[in-house]
């Protein structure tokens, strides 16, 4: 560990980066003898809360996820403490020394946080790095909250000591965010799980973890031993929900400053958005280009905030209230609509007629509407457009769901971010309602739960929704709740399936280890003493299952397993010529044990019949030869062929589950079922023509094993990737989209061009 600097430093020092660099390792130094004291405590910590909340109210990918997890942290609690202090040593070297970078030293890569990402360009940086560093944002600002009495003061001297002006605590080296980074690395470099790596770090609370407010307290008292003064900053702080730029109108955004440029039109419009299209545009057209005044775009390969959700770190313009006589006629709209039986589905119509946003536009409330409003009301008709088009929502529940048209548009128009941000209440009901519906099959029944309370929560919002969008926040979580209690049901009924297919894995996985032993053994024989043929096919068919049943119980039974492959060498030498007399004393001497370790380990695995019966009389014609004869007998040739010709059969078999590859090259469809994850939904073409939606509902621990059911966990079949990928080939298994529907319909709605617009021409 680094010396502390001088207590009693000059001025001079104080201002040397050499003592400032030298105060900030020993600064280090403490920080990891902390964490290096507490890892254990820490992991155990942190393995508890995961299975505490694996009992919780989480989604069934969620709990397989975190008690991976925890199983992970219990097992390899040693490797991942070692790959902690390695990843906490590299995490906190790139932060002092962005904190204080060396003369000599080129840049190098850091991790940003969400604050750092403002003004820059989203199609810089990969859309996993976006993922990694708005997760750790995420978590980390629990971690900021619960210390903010004690990281606040820290972050001032630290700014002291660098002279910053502005003191932020993204720019303070020992903040939560690093360690929570470290721990996230160590997973991730360490291999343990990587499906679970996002449901692990969201599962990290500074309530279930080591206390870092000691740690903060000494790294202060560091400071404050080293002279270096506490000073008043100007503390950065993100906010929330609001906006830095002025209302329209109040000074300059950059929309304001690229019109600045622009040609002026003819006519002043009537607000700042200006007319958003000249007449003979398509509605997708006028709906794009008002989306794009909102701060939504795709240029030049730029992800929309719609796919990326980060309303809360992307700056916006304060909009101005929606009109109150629009907002009171679609009050009557909304009130008018619930007791309309209109929106009862008949047979053969075509959903989109129910789209009563595209209907009203035309009407005159909506045309002496503020071109803001009415641009929402064109951006909204768009997206269910979308939601009635989508080949994967049951046109039963298309209607019902369009049924929020109105209420939809009230909640937009209250709230401007409804385009912009993924946790915009009434987007996220919408999202999670059309999510839900694809579980949903017609030949339930309108009687089925699911169904019932779909449709129950929409009249709700009919009835009750005014301007409180509280409202939708609350059904949400109700509907989430009826959500996870069905998952739970289904659960229940998958778990038995799951269980037998993970015994068969491990049964794989053991046989596999099996035939490396086995061919090990054969491997290693002298070419002078080779392999009796008769042995090959037994050893490796029967005694192969014996020794991986072995291994399975190696755990709970060492001694099964030294004992099968001592009794598999002892039977090998067995059938080896015996030229001398000890050697064959010493045959008879372990013969009894022999026998009985042989019929033992059979019995085990159920061999029984002539198979075993011919084996048998084969083995003691040897012995009794091995005993009587000084010199190897000459062989049946007729006999000897058909016990050459099946050993040649059983090694080949055995280089061929050894190789274990596929036939051909990998293609995408290899990789796609590689890649699939818990909870996809699919639709599976049956031999018999029909159509079953399935989803995937487990996964084995190492992937070769692949479990679809329906929504209860019915209706259960297993493939492993292979098989998968041959369907996806083939045809018969067609993933349906997981990403959010709004945010698909924002997504092609921005990148369409006049070829692919979603709507007629006005």
């Amino acid at each position: 560990m680094s010396a502390l600097p001088s207590s009693s430093p000059s001025a001079a020092d104080r201002e040397s980066r050499a003592w400032k660099r030298r105060l900030l390792r020993a600064m280090v130094g403490k920080a990891l003898a902390y964490f290096a004291e507490r890892e254990t405590m820490q992991i155990k910590m942190v393995r508890d809360h995961l299975l505490d909340i694996a009992d919780g109210k989480l989604s069934l990918s969620q709990a397989q996820n975190v008690r991976s997890a925890a199983v992970m942290l219990d097992r390899r609690a040693e490797a991942f403490k070692r790959g902690y202090q390695e990843a906490m040593q590299a995490t906190l070297d790139e932060e002092i020394t962005a904190a204080l970078p060396e003369a000599e030293t080129p840049g190098y890569r850091r991790i940003a946080s969400v604050d750092e990402l403002d003004g820059m360009s989203l199609s810089l940086i990969d859309v996993s790095e976006v993922d990694r560093i708005l997760l750790l944002d995420r978590v980390s600002q629990r971690f900021n909250t619960h210390y903010d009495a004690s990281l606040l003061p820290l972050t001032q001297r630290i700014g002291a000591l660098l002279g910053q002006e502005a003191q932020s605590v993204a720019s303070n080296p020992f903040r939560p965010q690093v360690f929570v980074r470290a721990f996230m690395t160590a997973w991730e470099k360490g291999g343990f799980d990587d499906q679970a790596t996002e449901d692990l770090i969201n599962s990290l609370e500074p309530e279930h973890g080591i206390d870092l407010a000691p740690l903060y307290a000494d790294l202060l008292a560091t400071l404050a031993h080293a002279g270096v003064a506490a000073q008043a900053g100007h503390r950065i702080k993100k906010s929330v929900g609001g906006s830095s730029f002025a209302p329209l109108g109040e000074g300059e955004s950059p929309m304001s400053q690229r019109a600045a440029l622009e040609p002026a039109p003819a006519e002043q419009p009537r607000s700042a958005w200006g007319a958003l299209a000249p007449a003979g545009r398509s509605i997708a057209s006028h709906a794009r280009q008002f989306l794009q005044r909102l701060g939504l775009g795709s240029q030049q390969g730029e992800l929309t905030s719609s796919r990326m959700g980060l309303s809360d770190t992307s700056e916006h313009p304060v909009f101005e209230a929606a009109d109150p006589q629009l907002m009171g006629y679609l009050g009557d709209l909304q009130a008018g609509a619930v007791a309309s039986p209109d929106y009862q589905y008949v047979e053969g119509q075509n959903p989109a007629d129910h789209n009563v946003l595209r209907q009203m536009r035309d009407r005159e409330e909506i045309r002496r509407a503020p071109e803001l409003d009415r641009g929402t009301v064109d951006a909204l008709a768009e997206v269910f457009d979308f939601v009635f088009a989508d080949q994967a929502i049951p046109m039963q529940m298309k209607v019902v769901i369009g049924r929020l048209q109105i209420p939809v548009l009230k909640a937009a128009m209250i709230d401007r971010d409804f385009f912009l941000s993924a946790d915009h209440p009434a987007r996220k009901l919408v999202d999670t309602l059309a999510s839900a519906s694809i579980a949903w099959v017609p030949e339930k029944g309108e009687n089925d739960p699911l169904y019932v309370r779909i449709e129950s929560t929409v009249k709700r919002v009919l009835t009750e929704f005014e301007d409180d969008l509280a409202l939708f926040s609350e059904l949400l979580l109700e509907f989430s709740e009826f959500l996870f209690e069905t998952e739970q049901q289904a659960q229940q009924q998958i778990e038995p399936a799951a269980v037998q297919e993970r015994d068969k894995e491990s049964l794989d996985a053991a046989l596999a280890h099996a035939d490396e032993v086995v061919h090990a053994r054969i491997s290693a024989l002298p070419a002078t003493l080779p392999l009796a043929p008769f042995l090959t096919p037994f050893l490796t068919t029967q005694w192969r299952e014996v020794i991986a049943h072995a291994w399975l119980d190696a755990e709970t039974s060492p001694g099964h397993w030294e004992a099968a492959l001592a009794t598999m060498d002892l039977l090998i030498w067995s059938t080896q010529p015996k030229t001398h007399s000890d050697e064959r004393k010493k045959l008879v001497g372990v013969l009894p044990d022999l026998v009985r370790s042989l019929n033992a380990g059979l019995d085990s695995i159920n061999w029984t019949g002539d198979e075993r019966a011919t084996f048998t009389r084969r083995l003691i014609a040897t012995h009794m030869l091995a005993i009587r004869m000084n010199q190897p007998t000459p062989e049946d040739s007729k006999a000897a062929a058909l016990e050459a010709s099946a050993s040649q059969e059983a090694i080949e078999a055995l280089d061929q589950r050894r190789a274990g590859k596929l036939a051909g090259q990998a293609d995408e469809y290899d990789a796609m079922a590689q890649s699939m994850t818990r909870g996809t939904w699919f639709d599976f073409a049956r031999e018999d023509g029909g159509t079953h939606r399935c989803r995937l509902s487990w996964v084995s621990p190492m992937r070769t094993r692949l479990l679809f059911t329906n929504r209860d966990g019915f209706d259960a079949f297993v493939r492993s990737e292979r098989e998968v990928a041959a369907l996806l080939r083939e045809g018969r298994l067609a993933m349906i989209d997981q990403v959010p529907i709004v945010s698909r319909a924002i997504d092609k709605l921005m990148a369409g061009g006049p070829e692919s617009e979603m709507a007629v021409i006005v």
